[in-house]
């Protein structure tokens, strides 16, 4: 069993140590965090905000129209593609 794990621990092991000797990998692996918590950040702040936490006082009377929304029959929606298309 030994001699089946051996190879992949060699692999993430020299992998690793590529890792700390290298500066400017240790400097893009930095870059990409930042952005990760930028976008995160921006994503969740921004683009989904909560729109379901002020209109509803508890969890069980937002969860009950979140479900009658999404049951619902799609007939009774109109939806107008405003395009020039």
């Amino acid at each position: 069993m030994k001699k089946i794990f051996h190879p992949i621990q060699l692999f993430f092991h020299n992998n690793y140590q590529k890792i700390r000797q290298s500066r400017l990998v240790k400097i893009l692996l930095l870059i990409i965090f930042i952005k990760f918590l930028v976008f995160y950040g921006f994503l969740k702040g921004f683009l989904y905000p909560r729109f379901l936490k002020p209109h509803y006082e508890n969890d069980a009377h937002r969860s009950e129209e979140v479900m009658k929304d999404l049951l619902e029959s799609n007939t009774n929606k109109t939806y107008k593609y405003n395009g020039t298309h």
